[in-house]
Parts: structure tokens; C-alpha cells; sequence
């Protein structure tokens, strides 16, 4: 059992962890095996993200406390909690969250995430999972503002050719 001063300081860390990363994702799981879990965390530290196991009611104090209101772990949740803090590559740990999700179904779950102290829900999260980085979200964005560009200029050339 914790002392309180241990709790004050558990809370405090995480505090500061939440409020130093941009990008913050909320998991749970259960039944898993330790070397998934070391294996998981190995990833993410390659992508500079960090996995930190935590007690759901004091992650909820710490989340409160730093003025994000909406994440409530310790409700309606089972199993062990754990915090994702990634400084700045976003979509390698989202990727590598996904493709655990995949092999894990039953076990692992991601609930949501932070992003820039905005609290992104699971349905909203499964869009950014396609995205593999910066770049390729950069191309999506280009090739979507070109592509109906492309299709009057082929529309505009036909017309011309008509008419001449």
C-alpha cells in the first residue's frame, strides 16, 4: 500500500510527464504476457515515446490537476492502465499501438489520446491509424487538394478540343 506522500509524488511525476509531451495515449490491458508488454515498450522508446504503467484513480487526479477534465480511467475500464507519452512522432507510436492492437485483440486496448492537451476519442484515433508519418500526411493533403484540380483541367481540355 502507498503512503500518501508516495501517491503526492506518483501524481506529480506524471503531471509533468503529461504536461512535457505533446502526444499522450490512454491504454489498458489485461491477461498479457511480460515480454509483449517489454516488447511493446521497446518499440515505442525507438519511435521517443514512453510507455508508463499507472493506477488509474491517480492518472485521473494527475489529468484533473493539469486541467484535462474529460479522461476518466478508473470508470468503466478493466484491467491495468498504462500512459504514452511521445514527444514527437505521433504516427510511429500510433502505428506501433495499432499493429499490438491487431495482435492482441482481446487483451490490449487504446482509449483515446491527447493531442496538444485535446482529448481525441477511439473513433476519431482510427482515422489518424492509415497515416505512417508527417510526410505521407503531407502527400494525402497535396494529392487532395490536386486531384479535383487535375480532373477540371482534364473536363476544361475536353471542352476546348470540342469546340475547336
Amino acid at each position: 500500500m502507498l503512503t500518501r506522500q508516495q501517491k503526492r509524488d506518483k501524481i506529480d511525476k506524471m503531471k509533468k510527464d503529461i504536461s512535457n509531451s505533446p502526444y499522450i495515449f490512454y491504454i489498458t490491458f489485461s491477461q498479457m504476457k511480460t515480454k509483449d508488454i517489454t516488447k511493446l515498450r521497446s518499440n515505442l522508446f525507438g519511435a521517443n515515446s514512453k510507455m508508463t504503467l499507472v493506477k488509474k484513480s491517480l492518472a485521473d487526479i494527475a489529468f484533473r490537476e493539469v486541467d484535462i477534465q474529460n479522461v476518466n480511467l478508473k470508470k468503466g475500464f478493466n484491467g491495468q492502465a498504462a500512459l504514452i507519452f511521445s514527444d514527437e512522432n505521433l504516427f510511429g507510436a500510433l502505428g506501433f499501438l495499432n499493429t499490438f492492437k491487431k495482435q492482441n485483440k482481446d487483451n490490449f486496448n487504446i482509449l483515446g489520446a491527447i493531442l496538444n492537451k485535446e482529448i481525441i476519442d477511439q473513433k476519431t484515433l482510427s482515422m489518424f491509424t492509415s497515416i505512417k508519418s508527417k510526410d505521407d500526411l503531407y502527400t494525402r493533403l497535396v494529392w487532395s487538394i490536386k486531384y479535383p484540380i487535375n480532373k477540371l483541367a482534364v473536363a476544361l481540355s475536353q471542352i476546348s478540343q470540342k469546340s475547336a
